[in-house]
């Protein structure tokens, strides 16, 4: 009977660790394609190359190229519940993902190198005790992604290249196990002494799980082919397949918000199933699968003038990698082990972008994209609120040598406004989500 309970509430509670949506895809490798709308898969980019289409690395001027930099993600989500009358924010830290590129031409067709990128992350700080503490509190997410890398010229107009993808990450997350006031429900089953302690935490969370552990490295590859029909044309094709990442020694751990409701909640656990089976989930081990999706884009770019190239490019995400959210508490066997469904679609982005070479030593760039959503939202949750989503760029590069280049890309990103529920043992959550976010970039390209 015991082990039916703690069945029961993983499946029911704990569903709030979906913590993979299309808000934790990062998008934002290289300062200078952010301000075209973060492509690069018609371009001949040299090391950064790597990430946006392989084949292009093998067009590299000079023998040796380098690029470093930074994305800094500035990120607000909004809630506001169903009826209009509650409302909580997110206050969320700073996110740095970082890139760096660094190619090699050992021939005038053949080219090597080796890039490291963040392709997924999230960091999210919901308040301790907003009205869906027991979703999430706050989590922490990243990912990193070693890639060597091989491109071959077959002629001038023809290249391909491939690459193999090392990743590794690490997760966090923070809940309450139930809803901010729950306890009233048991003020008249506990001796007068104790009522006072719930009525002075009943807006708290009275107790939080916390979920941490890495992911063990896990592999996969990035291919494609650029085709240059004439000087001003270039198309190319990219995938990145999907990766799944899995953390193998994770744990939970249990906290109280005061040592009063540590004691009180000690005194429930033999009138409350809940509580009981929340409190012998301290200290046990977690496993979970984390997959970051598949990416197939399609673009085409054109200068139309030797100083003005508009590009278009098509992104491909195989979302339909997070049907299903696999999670497992060993110590409690076949019980422990749950498959929740998260029902997501494979998805869409449409990217559209323009340079202007002002003159040798400055370009100026612009970009827009259109991000659709994947989700269901019947099983939407908080922790990385995913919506339809518009955003327009704009960078700049500025070459002080020949061999030297600044870059800096900015990106505002509008979330739709989405409405959603998730399911949970207390009763759906539902409400609607507002997300904004800045990302400012730079970077350094160093080519000779």
């Amino acid at each position: 009977m015991k082990i039916r309970k703690i069945t029961l509430f993983i499946l029911a509670n704990l569903i709030g660790l979906s913590l993979f949506a299309d808000g934790y895809q990062v998008n934002s490798q290289s300062a200078r394609q952010l301000g075209l709308g973060h492509q690069g898969t018609a371009f001949k980019l040299g090391a950064e190359s790597m990430l946006f289409n392989p084949a292009g690395l093998s067009f590299m001027n000079g023998s040796f190229d380098l690029s470093l930099g930074a994305t800094g993600i500035m990120s607000k989500v909004k809630y506001t519940n169903t009826a209009g009358t509650y409302n909580a924010e997110s206050d969320n830290p700073l996110g740095t993902p970082v890139f760096g590129y660094i190619g090699y031409k050992i021939s005038p067709k053949f080219a090597v190198g080796v890039s490291l990128t963040n392709p997924a992350g999230n960091n999210l700080v919901w308040p301790d005790n907003w009205a869906g503490s027991h979703l999430v509190q706050n989590i922490s997410l990243s990912s990193f992604s070693l890639q060597p890398t091989l491109s071959y010229k077959i002629c001038e107009k023809l290249s391909v290249g491939a690459g193999l993808m090392i990743n590794w990450g690490s997760f966090e997350l923070s809940k309450g196990i139930m809803p901010v006031g729950y306890l009233n429900n048991f003020v008249n089953a506990v001796p007068s002494q104790y009522q006072s302690i719930i009525t002075s935490t009943n807006t708290l969370s009275p107790m939080q799980v916390n979920l941490k552990g890495d992911a063990k490295t896990s592999y996969g590859y990035n291919i494609g082919i650029l085709y240059s029909p004439t000087e001003k044309l270039n198309i190319g094709v990219s995938y990145r397949s999907k990766v799944k990442m899995s953390v193998e020694d994770g744990k939970a751990s249990i906290s109280y918000a005061t040592p009063e409701l540590e004691t009180l909640l000690g005194m429930l656990a033999q009138a409350s199933p809940t509580i009981a089976t929340a409190r012998a989930l301290d200290e046990q081990k977690i496993t979970a699968e984390l997959p970051i999706p598949s990416n197939l884009n399609i673009g085409v770019s054109y200068k139309f003038t030797e100083k003005l190239l508009v590009s278009a490019e098509l992104q491909y995400v195989g979302w339909k990698a997070y049907d299903t959210l696999r999670i497992q508490f060993p110590a409690f066997g076949a019980a422990g082990r749950q498959y929740i469904p998260k029902n997501f679609s494979n998805s869409m982005i449409y990217r559209l972008g323009g340079e202007y070479q002002c003159s040798s030593k400055f370009a100026f760039r612009l970009g827009f994209i259109f991000d659709s959503t994947p989700v269901d939202k019947s099983y939407y949750g908080p922790e990385t609120p995913a919506a339809n989503k518009i955003s327009l760029t704009t960078g700049f590069t500025y070459k002080p040598t020949d061999i030297l280049a600044i870059d800096f890309g900015f990106q505002y990103l509008n979330g739709i406004k989405i409405s959603g529920k998730h399911p949970t043992t207390f009763g759906s959550f539902d409400g609607d989500y507002k997300t904004t976010a800045f990302l400012p970039a730079l970077g350094v390209h160093i080519n000779f």
